[in-house]
């Protein structure tokens, strides 16, 4: 199976980021009980479109993914199934937005230091379970998609935990914690831009 993998480098011009704390959104998203959330990455969708062909990215602007993080509190389950993330403009636990404002907005509080990152070729066997962070067309062995998510969002990443830039390495709650992305097939549409959840085994 080919995928990208997610590396760690130094240039500003990069497709991905880790982190990171401002987001072009207009006002900084927060969880059902009113916390704010934390940034865990970003896609530069015209970096990223050129680089992997992929036609279901938008054109311009950014796609910020953002999550529920406690560092003294168990949040897991929050992260791994939340309904209100397929419908736009509800608050939920983790929270997923394209967006293509011009002005940034900086986070109220906790941030991942910022680490760019760019996407290099390379592939898996289809049984094999990866913990890297990884780009591809399909989810890799081991993620579990629901029906229901795969009729509106296509598979784009996963994010390994031990990735995120120190002391950040439980941003998805455990080390060895495995988050998927998946982009809306409709961007722009009344269903949530993407759906972010994490898996642990």
């Amino acid at each position: 199976m080919n995928i990208y993998k997610i590396v760690k480098c130094l240039s500003a011009n990069s497709p991905f980021y880790f982190g990171g704390d401002s987001a072009y959104v207009s006002v900084w998203p927060k969880n059902p009980d009113g916390q704010d959330l934390l940034l865990l990455f970003t896609i530069n969708c015209k970096a990223a479109r050129q680089q992997l062909g992929r036609s279901d990215l938008p054109d311009s602007g950014f796609i910020h993914v953002f999550s529920t993080y406690d560092k003294e509190g168990y949040f897991l389950d929050f992260l791994t199934f939340d309904e209100a993330e397929h419908k736009k403009g509800l608050a939920s636990y983790t929270y997923v937005v394209h967006a293509d404002q011009v002005g940034a907005t900086r986070s109220p509080g906790l941030s991942i230091p910022l680490q760019y990152a760019k996407f290099e070729s390379s592939t898996v066997n289809d049984d094999e379970i990866s913990v890297a962070s990884l780009v591809s067309s399909r989810a890799p062995s081991g993620a579990v998609i629901s029906k229901i998510r795969e009729l509106n969002f296509n598979f784009f990443c996963q994010i390994y935990s031990s990735d995120f830039p120190a002391p950040f390495q439980d941003a998805l709650y455990m080390t060895d914690a495995v988050g998927y992305l998946l982009v809306n097939k409709q961007m722009g549409s009344d269903v949530a831009d993407g759906c972010f959840f994490v898996q642990v085994a």
